[in-house]
């Protein structure tokens, strides 16, 4: 009886990388030919509106790579926009997709050690990066940002953003949700069981990086406000703080007043006492008002999904 394959799909996005995929190519393929005998391997290139001939060359190679398929986007959406609209069009017939960089930082043989953790019943797994090509300033500033999430949230994110592998269930899960910016920690939220795998980072061999510090520090924000209501909890709390400390000045004042003899000029008691009286029942109402917008942003996160333009199956 003929043994049945299961089905891999490994996705990756693209914006201007014409320069590394022929080698992101050639260098999967001399991983995957490997492992034949156990499972099917095909491609899902993700092409961001390319403007240069990556989508050219990606046809050249669909050609002569019959598993090869692309989806072309209406412009750039972005990496993690792309990469999930990419992965909830992932084939239904697939066991598990893989989603790796087309810069080969993060090494191919890093799916042999993804498909040992996923075959020992892991959902997803992700790579671990041990050692980072960046400056201490970056490095630095990570470290607070974890510390800073940790503040926000309660706990850290353990799934990181770049290599990854997800079982057909967690895509089913995806394919039922809305698309969220932090997608590692929407990943994360489903609870299904993960593991990471250490590796060292490479340095990427030709062009150039599309994730610079600005966009650093929008994926940070997002991360840090994604699937919580702790910042707006936090001006609720400043407000009723607030506003505990106006009405105790206030009555302070009162007291002041007629009671222990001070002497104010006319009508600044009155004037006091209204304005802090007026800010503390702002503070409370701005907090309410934060309270019920985060409720409302957590029953709907329906940020749309990056238009696709042409498949090319």
């Amino acid at each position: 009886m003929k043994k049945i394959k299961k089905e891999i799909v490994i996705v990756c996005p693209v914006y201007n990388e014409e320069e590394n995929i022929r080698f992101f190519i050639d260098s999967f393929n001399s991983i995957t030919n490997k492992l034949q005998h156990h499972y099917s391997f095909s491609y899902l290139f993700l092409d961001n509106c390319s403007e240069d001939k990556t989508l050219q060359t990606l046809l050249g190679f669909k050609k002569i790579h019959k598993n090869i398929s692309i989806i072309k986007y209406s412009r750039n959406f972005g990496v993690m926009k792309s990469i999930y609209t990419g992965i909830i069009n992932v084939s239904k017939n697939a066991s598990a997709c893989l989603i790796f960089d087309c810069d080969l930082q993060d090494p191919p043989n890093l799916i042999l050690d993804f498909l040992k953790k996923w075959e020992e019943g892991y959902k997803v797994v992700y790579g671990s990066r041990e050692k980072r090509n960046e400056s201490y300033f970056l490095t630095f500033m990570r470290k607070r940002y974890r510390n800073l999430e940790k503040f926000f949230k309660g706990y850290n994110v353990q799934i990181e953003s770049g290599a990854w592998l997800l079982d057909k269930r967690i895509v089913e899960e995806l394919r039922r949700s809305n698309y969220e910016p932090y997608l590692a920690g929407q990943i994360s939220r489903l609870g299904f069981r993960s593991v990471g795998v250490f590796y060292n980072r490479n340095a990427r061999k030709y062009g150039q990086t599309k994730f610079n510090f600005s966009k650093y520090f929008s994926y940070a924000i997002d991360s840090l406000v994604s699937g919580t209501i702790f910042p707006l909890r936090v001006s609720i709390f400043f407000g009723f703080m607030f506003s505990l400390f106006a009405f105790m000045l206030a009555i302070y004042f009162i007291l002041a007043k007629f009671y222990f003899g001070v002497e104010f000029q006319a009508g600044i008691v009155a004037s006091i006492v209204i304005l802090l009286f007026g800010f503390g029942l702002n503070f409370i109402f701005l907090g309410l008002i934060g309270e019920y917008l985060g409720r409302v942003y957590l029953k709907d996160q329906s940020n749309s999904l990056a238009i696709i333009d042409k498949i090319y199956d």
